[in-house]
């Protein structure tokens, strides 16, 4: 059994990365069961609906992408802080393109916030929030990010 106190930051920070970006290629493949074994077995996946426990979040996937006919999920500006030797959080942005069976485009521009555990020798989601900076094409209800305030003269 892998202790995660061993595990170097550096090495931990790689394999949680891989973890975000192996989101995007499941999604976009479609690979449920894959995309599900990236979330620990009690982990919180909230896309403007919190969903609770892995079985719960395989289910998800395929009802959200039965929407579309293609999708291609873009992942960028990864910022990984390990607070624990078996725990980190991160964000990250994302750009999302669906082709809608219409053969219109919806786009979605935000960003994930994640908790990880090292849960079954992995860094998995222990929760992930997705925030909307903006959308086109598609009425959707996710959490908007925070908006700047400025000052008017």
């Amino acid at each position: 059994m892998s202790d995660p106190g061993t595990i170097s930051d550096a090495d931990a920070s790689a394999a949680i990365t891989d973890t975000i970006l192996n989101y995007a290629q499941h999604v976009d493949a479609g690979e449920s069961e894959k995309w599900a074994q990236l979330f620990c077995r009690d982990a919180t996946f909230d896309e403007g609906r919190p969903v609770q426990g892995r079985a719960q979040i395989e289910a998800l996937l395929p009802k959200l992408l039965k929407l579309f006919s293609a999708t291609s999920h873009h992942i960028s500006n990864i910022r990984i802080n390990r607070t624990a030797d078996d725990q980190a959080s991160a964000t990250s942005y994302v750009y999302a393109w669906h082709r809608k069976h219409d053969g219109t485009d919806f786009e979605f521009w935000g960003r994930y916030v994640d908790q990880f555990a090292f849960e079954d020798e992995a860094w998995r989601f222990s929760s992930r929030k997705v925030e909307q900076f903006g959308a086109r094409g598609l009425n959707i209800k996710v959490d908007q990010v925070p908006r700047r305030k400025f000052e008017t003269e």
